[in-house]
């Protein structure tokens, strides 16, 4: 027995991060990243004021985490069990683990402003569950979607909509009519038939054979007046009305457009397109297209900092800064061959940019006012995501 306690403590004494369940309730959410090891059975904490790792939160085992999401209290934290169909919320005054059976595959969520209600996209189950988070249970699993891609759900809570990753559609739930859904076709087939899906975007999607490149998100202007619409084969970006649910425009931009990401100030959308490696600025006010920048191969993300935007090139291993008062590119950040970025998340302050780096098992700092770049080793097995509380976090 002496033997079993004294190896205990050296282990311990060699690995001072918590090796079982992190002790949230005794630390700032506003100070701490969160990242999601695609490969590990494990969160990983990182301190925001010394960028060092402070402890680990073992997730459900084989679970291939997705994402990790706070909800807007910060008591409780979800995790897409992508692998074991299940999501995992985190109660984190008491660290009790509730795990929820939900579709095949979930990956993106999104939670209300009120904290009650998480939807979840189960991509490969062409599902969509929603969870009432007051009694952590699945308490309706929506049908007929083509591998969802996520949710955005209305400040109201009245209203989610559902992108399709597998078709030109954007899903509409309405909760009020007993979780009743509806279809809005977005994008136009102009200049379909001259892109060449196996060039571009459509390498991020490869490993599930998807025959059509559809809707990844849909963005909400900061006003939620109009939802931003990217369809990755229409090559356009189409404006919905989110109060009568009609298109008010569609918008060409570049190939293969990814997502649409919202400035701080609302004044502008940013779409990546990953078929001709341009990045489209659309003014927010006027739906019109007002700059087409330089981008990079595979671009998974935009991070916003004051007047400044980061967009992240998987493809090239680096982050391209752009100056949106003068609306041009100012710069790039090399974080080396080893590196395989993934997605990031600004800080709440906005001082920070953490983007985590898959293939060198890292997270990847930047300090904003410099644009100086340090690294952190061993966050975890393929980190994949990361989350800030309050920060501005989104998924791939």
């Amino acid at each position: 027995m002496k033997k079993i306690v004294s190896l205990f403590c050296l282990i311990a004494f060699l690995n001072p991060v918590n090796l079982f369940a992190f002790d949230w309730k005794n630390h700032d959410l506003s100070n701490l990243v969160v990242v999601t090891n695609r490969d590990a059975d494990e969160l990983t904490i990182v301190d925001m004021t010394t960028d060092e790792v402070i402890g680990k939160q073992k997730v459900a085992l084989n679970s291939q985490a997705h994402m990790t999401a706070f909800s807007p209290d910060g008591k409780k934290l979800a995790i897409a069990a992508t692998a074991n169909n299940k999501v995992a919320v985190l109660d984190l005054n008491t660290n009790k683990v509730s795990e929820i059976n939900v579709g095949a595959g979930p990956e993106h969520m999104d939670i209300s402003k009120d904290n009650r209600w998480l939807y979840v996209g189960n991509i490969e189950g062409g599902t969509v569950s929603a969870i009432d988070l007051n009694q952590n249970r699945e308490v309706a699993r929506l049908q007929g979607f083509r591998e969802p891609h996520g949710a955005t759900i209305m400040a109201s809570g009245n209203k989610v909509y559902i992108p399709n990753r597998g078709a030109q559609l954007v899903g509409m739930v309405n909760v009020s009519e007993q979780f009743s859904t509806s279809d809005i076709l977005v994008g136009s087939l102009t200049g379909l038939a001259s892109f060449d899906r196996d060039q571009a975007g459509a390498a991020m999607h490869r490993e599930r054979s998807i025959p059509v490149n559809g809707v990844a998100n849909v963005t909400l202007t900061l006003d939620e007046k109009f939802a931003y619409i990217a369809t990755g084969d229409a090559n356009s970006v189409t404006v919905l009305d989110t109060a009568t649910d009609k298109i008010v425009r569609t918008i060409p931009v570049g190939l293969d457009p990814w997502r649409a990401y919202a400035s701080p100030d609302g004044k502008y959308m940013v779409v990546p397109n990953n078929g001709d490696q341009t990045v489209s600025v659309i003014d927010a006010q006027s739906h019109t297209l007002v700059a087409t920048l330089p981008g990079a191969d595979d671009m998974t993300g935009v991070n916003f900092a004051s007047n400044k935007g980061y967009v992240i090139s998987r493809g090239s291993s680096m982050v391209f800064v752009y100056d949106f008062s003068t609306l041009k590119k100012t710069g790039q950040l090399d974080m080396g061959k080893s590196a395989r970025l993934e997605t990031a998340s600004t800080s709440p302050a906005g001082n920070k940019i953490y983007v985590a780096s898959s293939s060198d098992n890292s997270l990847y700092v930047i300090d904003v006012e410099s644009d100086r770049v340090k690294r952190i080793k061993d966050v975890g097995n393929f980190p994949w995501g990361v989350s800030i509380y309050k920060g501005q976090n989104y998924c791939h």
